[in-house]
């Protein structure tokens, strides 16, 4: 369908919508696909991570197949190459390559005849100085949400980025957690983790609480930023767009080389 009968269509549904209760089956044409590639390298051990899938189309939500047969490989600033190998079907590793900080990584993907590369560059570390949980303080529908904060000093004269990822029990809290320093530069910080209020994974005494603590480059955090804003930078109700990205080739995703600490606390 063009684009033309497409508005001609939801003209047609919007007039009948004020008129009477006729449905009117809309028919949308499959989405091309893309690939969609996740990459990261950290200071950590089995860091070295490349995820690989697919977009699917409107009828299909949610289902992002894993995608194999690629050939996966990151480069150093230095000359080295490590092939990362498939060790389940769309995911790519190397559980020995360690990133360092300063250093400029390459990931470079052959699949199905065509390429995609990307760069980033891994900042120095900023070291987590405490993780802990307590009241938020306001009052939201008359209960105490709790929210895990963390403490850190960031470096002076020197632009940072951050991101934290948050696990309740295991389980991966959705909300995007990103700060900068361009109001905390040179200052220990306090960062809570806040989550919507809508949020149906509150935490609760004697919940298990890991953080992991990222210093990411300004790239990582554009792409961040975009996806949280719903890829358009300002929230608008407007048809988003996809999320700002270094990736080349035509496929979706991020590179990222970043440094990694992670802690545990207790809910009280």
């Amino acid at each position: 369908m063009s684009t033309r009968k497409y508005t001609a269509a939801l003209l047609l549904l919007t007039c009948c919508l004020f008129s009477c209760e006729k449905v009117i089956d809309v028919e949308l044409n499959p989405a091309d696909q893309q690939y969609v590639i996740e990459g990261q390298i950290t200071n950590q051990k089995k860091g070295a991570l490349v995820v690989i899938s697919q977009t699917t189309d409107f009828e299909n939500p949610g289902i992002y197949p894993g995608v194999s047969g690629a050939i996966v490989t990151i480069s150093d600033s230095q000359g080295n190459v490590y092939p990362l190998k498939e060790t389940q079907q769309g995911f790519y590793q190397d559980s020995l390559l360690l990133g360092k900080p300063g250093m400029t990584y390459r990931l470079h993907v052959t699949l199905n005849g065509s390429e995609y590369t990307a760069t980033s560059v891994m900042p120095d570390g900023v070291k987590m100085d405490s993780l802990f949980v307590k009241p938020d303080g306001s009052n939201l529908s008359n209960r105490v949400r709790y929210l895990a904060n963390v403490i850190y000093t960031d470096p002076a004269s020197k632009i940072n980025f951050y991101r934290f990822v948050q696990f309740k029990n295991g389980v991966k809290e959705k909300t995007i957690f990103i700060r900068n320093d361009e109001r905390t530069d040179g200052n220990q910080v306090t960062a809570p983790l806040r989550y919507p209020a809508d949020d149906d994974n509150d935490i609760l005494p004697g919940d298990k609480i890991n953080v992991e603590m990222q210093c990411i480059n300004q790239a990582g955090y554009q792409y961040w930023y975009s996806l949280d804003r719903g890829a358009l930078g300002d929230g608008s109700a407007a048809s988003p767009a996809n999320p700002v990205s270094n990736m080349q080739g035509g496929a979706l995703g991020y590179f990222s080389a970043h440094t990694s600490e992670t802690r545990e606390v207790t809910a009280p």
